[in-house]
């Protein structure tokens, strides 16, 4: 399990919540660092979580992810496209070096793969919609410290 703590700071919906969480050592080595929604001085980071438990803006919270589901998500969004790409371009120098189309299988080969990469995130995007958010995203497990009422 990875855990964080932090501060609701949005509610989305009654239980999606915005959870604002201090940087921490393992986003140093994290290769998703550059894109995830760091704050403006580059220490907090916000994170979506399933908000179970009814927390409420100011609270401070504590979330857990499942390893498993972040590893899975991982490999859906960096690896799956990346297998598109090089089975387009594989295919792409195939057909090209064919020679049937009057084109040079290298540019076949890359304008294939590309469009291999595109359908494939695409595709992903729309798997994506049909599963339960709620299924791979953090959940709020407790409630540390209410805000003052």
């Amino acid at each position: 399990m990875i855990e964080e703590v932090g501060t609701v700071v949005e509610l989305k919906a009654p239980e999606i919540a915005v959870v604002q969480c201090k940087r921490n050592s393992a986003c140093d080595h994290c290769p998703s660092s550059s894109v995830c929604k760091m704050g403006d001085d580059g220490e907090v980071m916000l994170v979506d979580a399933f908000n179970g438990v009814g927390a409420k803006v100011g609270d401070r919270v504590r979330i857990v992810t499942s390893t498993k589901h972040f590893l899975q998500s991982s490999f859906m969004l960096y690896i799956v496209p990346i297998i598109g790409l090089l089975i387009g371009a594989l295919i792409g120098q195939n057909i090209g070096d064919r020679g049937t189309l009057g084109i040079e299988p290298s540019l076949f080969s890359a304008l294939l793969g590309v469009t291999f990469l595109i359908v494939t995130f695409l595709g992903i995007r729309f798997v994506t919609r049909k599963l339960k958010r709620e299924a791979f995203m953090p959940h709020i497990v407790n409630i540390k410290a209410r805000a003052d009422s």
